[in-house]
């Protein structure tokens, strides 16, 4: 027995009485020709048109108080449509004869879940078991689908009143929104058959059962021929064809190419019924439907303008000097401001939701801005002349009239001035500034200034549907992106990611990688989840290989990628192509150029209509190199002595240390004036001062001194052109102030500025030149994936260089069942200028002019497809190819540093690579 008919019951504005009393019969009007008699006598009874009109009301009156889902007017708008649903149990199949005639199944599900409250960030796990069955009765195929949805409802009015996408007709509980998921059966089921669809029993994300029921409406796909289809095309209005496009394309239906307007008429869907009775081998609900969709939480009362910050999430903009940097959120809320690597000050937002931040670095950086307690929206801008230091692709838009957002406004007429303008983070103290508390904002002309953000698309993995890799001619590896979703309200910090590669059907046909991947406070997808960081993961399989078919958790996210032949580096787009600090690198800035390129799946196009992917919104951010990592020991480095001892100079190299961040333990601070210092009370450098010094000729035979807070704390006679001093000093902020030395002199300490400011990173460099070439010695472990960072100096001037690099006996081993980080390119050309880092000095160099040294940085990539064992990595410095115009540098000096093994000693040089961009 079939399950019944869908049934329409009224809405609660059809079922409503009219206005006004009902009019007689027909038959009635036609007995007094339409006229009314004229009755002189009085009336001594009830006009018998009211009974007639009572008698309708009270009949209208009883059905409604039959109908079993008839809300009290005004508690939620009625519904757009109903259906009787039926219900997927684990306990039995529910069994769906499928007709020779289709092609697929569409199958749309609910959740109904046991909830009292309106809560649209919670996520509903759950999922179904089909199982196809032939006309023969015979199993063909068996398939698993994971889903996971929420309750779309108004969270100021009481679960189950205002607006829904959908809600069971006679109450008890909430109704998730609904998710499709559509089975292919013409492959499987060519003669028709049967489909059994089975619960899976929901479990939460802490592994505690839910109490859900799933909800059904199963529809067969029939194909139309080609004349029915060119019927029903001309049969569409406008609004139809509208709608049907919409679906598929931002185009209009009649912009679709022919191709994509054939298939999109392809086929029609009708209902298909349950085998069984009801009650007995099946139940069924009835459901009411809207096209409410609630807003995820982070997108709530937002405008287009505002940035969500919080304990959990941040906002980094990049500026390339100072600025007053305007901040606008919800009154009270506090925000922490980050320049660049300093630590954070925090700023309250003031009764208008608003403060002002003065950024005092010269250097480009990046400001991180995130807040105290949970998210909330900001606005950011500047003065009209400042917003151009804002690096990047960034559209300026006039700052709108201040107003709290998120969680209040402004009062209406309130003047428009400021909150309190708080110091930059680096200065001593984030106090308010009062002189411009008080100016007026329409003084001058303020300009948005919002994040870098970039939308990128990946791909939703499936335990059961696999995404189709194409491995092209040539193409020896293929590279995966990874990341997961992480739930945003669960205040998970971490997420599991699952792959799995498939290219044949034996067990040995495959790799898999499990990882636990940390969260980004920086990154989020469209959809509302948290983002992980990512990781790389590269397969390299049997040659021949055409077709790797990719599966994994449901909660995993992946790009496909391979190497760009022929490219050995990145080239950034401008305006990103700017010099960054030695322990700097961009993450996700566009390029023009790259080592890695994104290639497209086979069934792409499938995936999305299954709308299996998401979009991934980056922020375009400034790191120091290696910040990626979960800990300092995941990327260790140290710096490495080339063997035979070639000659050695120190190079100093400007970078720059904010107030509070800690001093890294190869930086001196400059003393070409009188500087105030931190001076040690523990440790090693306690109560002592170490300083450097070159002096200009004409003052050898003279006196050097050095004064701490005005006083001469040590006088000697300057004996060579360079020394070093050795000064005892009380611990805490000191006056330091050297004297001697000629205007040509320089000096350096190793006590970190006070209140910040400008340093430099020594580093050691060794002499290569074109008849001498230099080996690097080193181990490689089993899976470790290793960096050789090499700083290339061409002194007193910006000049080329090329080095030649080779790997001596470094050949890839077989890694066709797992996955890797990692490929090596045993030699190769480095090519590059100096210059293009940054201008510094050789300090040993026989010249009084500082910063004309060009510095420039290549990367030499260990991957883990090696075999563990000893590696010589052999440079070579090389003259101009033939057919180059200019010469390139015959001298070069190099510091090398190995990126990703930690030193036997202690190390305290800088981080120096983020492993996982690639």
């Amino acid at each position: 027995m079939s399950a019944p008919a869908k049934r329409r019951e009224p809405s609660s504005r059809e079922a409503a009485p009219p206005p006004h009393p009902a009019r007689p019969p027909a038959r009635a009007r036609q007995a007094t020709g339409g006229f009314r008699a004229r009755v002189s006598a009085p009336r001594k009874g009830l006009n018998p048109r009211w009974l007639i009109a009572m008698s309708l009301l009270g009949v209208t009156a009883a059905a409604l108080s039959l109908l079993p889902s008839a809300p009290p007017l005004g508690s939620s708008l009625p519904a757009e449509d109903e259906i009787l649903a039926y219900h997927i149990e684990p306990q039995r199949d529910l069994v769906v004869k499928i007709p020779a005639e289709i092609d697929a199944v569409e199958v749309t599900t609910w959740a109904g879940v046991k909830a009292d409250v309106c809560d649209s960030a919670k996520r509903y796990p759950y999922g179904f078991v089909a199982a196809f069955v032939n006309e023969r009765g015979k199993e063909v195929a068996r398939h698993v689908y994971d889903l996971e949805s929420r309750v779309s409802c108004d969270p100021d009015r009481p679960l189950g009143e205002g607006e829904y996408a959908a809600r069971l007709a006679g109450g008890g509980g909430a109704v998730t929104d609904p998710r499709s998921t559509l089975l292919i059966t013409h492959d499987v089921l060519p003669q028709g058959g049967q489909v059994r669809l089975r619960a899976k029993p929901a479990v939460g994300s802490d592994g505690a059962p839910i109490d859900l029921t799933i909800l059904s409406r199963l529809e067969g796909r029939y194909e139309r021929s080609e004349t029915s289809r060119a019927v029903f095309e001309q049969s569409l209005d406008a609004e139809e064809r509208r709608q049907l496009g919409r679906r598929v394309s931002a185009l209009g239906f009649a912009d679709l190419p022919e191709p994509a307007r054939k298939e999109l008429l392809r086929g029609w869907a009708r209902r298909l019924e349950a085998g069984g009775r009801e009650g007995l081998d099946y139940e069924m609900s009835r459901l009411l439907l809207r096209r409410f969709r609630m807003p995820y939480p982070r997108a709530e009362g937002r405008g287009a303008s505002e940035f969500v910050v919080g304990e959990r999430h941040a906002a980094a903009l990049n500026f390339r000097g100072p600025l007053s940097l305007d901040i606008e959120g919800p009154p009270g809320r506090t925000v922490r401001v980050a320049d660049g690597a300093s630590s954070s000050a925090s700023v309250e937002l003031g009764p208008l939701g608003r403060a002002t931040v003065r950024l005092a670095r010269e250097d480009i950086r990046t400001v991180v801005i995130d807040g105290v307690g949970p998210d909330f929206g900001v606005r950011f801008g500047a003065p009209e002349a400042q917003a151009l230091q804002q690096v990047g692709e960034i559209v300026h838009p006039a700052m709108p009239p201040p107003a709290a957002l998120g969680e209040g406004t402004a009062a209406p007429g309130a003047a428009a001035a400021p909150g309190a303008a708080a110091a930059a983070p680096g200065a001593a103290a984030a106090a308010p500034d009062p002189a411009s508390a008080t100016a007026s904002p329409a003084a001058t002309a303020r300009l948005q200034t919002p994040p870098d953000v970039r939308i990128v698309r990946y791909l939703a993995l499936d335990p059961s549907d696999p995404v189709i890799a194409r491995m092209a001619p040539g193409q020896e590896l293929l590279g995966l992106l990874i990341r997961t979703e992480i739930e945003a309200s669960g205040g998970a910090n971490e997420g599991d990611a699952t792959v799995v590669a498939r290219w044949g059907p034996g067990p040995s046909e495959r790799a898999e990688l499990k990882v636990t991947l940390p969260r980004s406070r920086f990154e989020w997808w469209n959809d509302g989840f948290d983002a992980s960081e990512p990781r790389l993961a590269i397969l390299r399989p049997p040659a021949g290989v055409e077709r790797i078919e990719i599966t994994g958790d449901a909660r995993t996210r992946v790009r496909l990628r391979t190497i760009e032949p022929g490219v050995n580096e990145t080239l950034y787009r401008l305006p990103y192509r700017v010099a960054l600090a030695e322990d700097e690198t961009w993450r996700y800035a566009p390029f023009d150029v790259s080592t890695w390129t994104d290639v497209r799946a086979v069934n792409l196009d499938d995936l999305e209509r299954k709308e299996r992917f998401s979009d991934l919104r980056e922020q375009v951010r400034i790191e120091r190199s290696g910040e990626g990592a979960r800990s300092d020991a995941d990327r260790p480095e140290r710096t490495l002595t080339p063997e035979h001892a070639p000659v050695r100079r120190r190079l100093l190299m400007p970078a720059w240390q904010s107030a509070g961040e800690p001093s890294p333990g190869d930086a001196w601070t400059p003393l070409l004036v009188p500087k105030d210092v931190r001076v040690d009370g523990e440790g090693a450098r306690a109560g002592r001062l170490s300083v450097i010094y070159r002096a200009a000729r004409a003052s050898l035979g003279k006196e050097v001194a050095v004064r701490v807070d005005g006083e001469v704390a040590l006088k000697e006679p300057i004996v060579a052109l360079s020394g070093a001093l050795r000064v005892t000093a009380p611990a805490g902020t000191r006056k330091i102030e050297i004297e001697g030395l000629g205007d040509a002199g320089a000096a350096y300490t190793d006590a970190p500025p006070a209140n910040g400011g400008a340093i430099v990173r020594r580093r050691d460099v060794f002499e290569l030149t074109r008849g001498r070439p230099m080996t690097y010695r080193f181990r490689q472990e089993a899976g470790e994936t290793l960096h050789l960072v090499l700083f290339v100096v061409t002194p007193g001037e910006n000049a080329d260089y090329r080095v030649r690099y080779r790997i001596e006996g470094a050949k890839p081993a077989s890694r066709e069942a797992a996955f890797f980080r990692r490929v090596t390119l045993p030699d190769g050309v480095l090519a590059g200028r100096g210059g293009d880092l940054t201008r510094a000095t050789l300090w040993e160099a026989a010249t009084d002019q500082r910063g004309t040294d060009g510095v420039g940085r290549s990367v030499i990539r260990l991957g883990d497809d090696l075999a563990p064992g000893e590696r010589a990595v052999r440079l070579s410095l090389l003259g101009p190819q033939a057919g180059d115009a200019g010469e390139t540098a015959k001298e070069v000096w190099i510091g090398a540093v190995l990126v990703g093994q930690k030193a036997p000693g202690r190390d305290n040089g800088p981080r120096l690579w983020v492993e996982d961009d690639p």
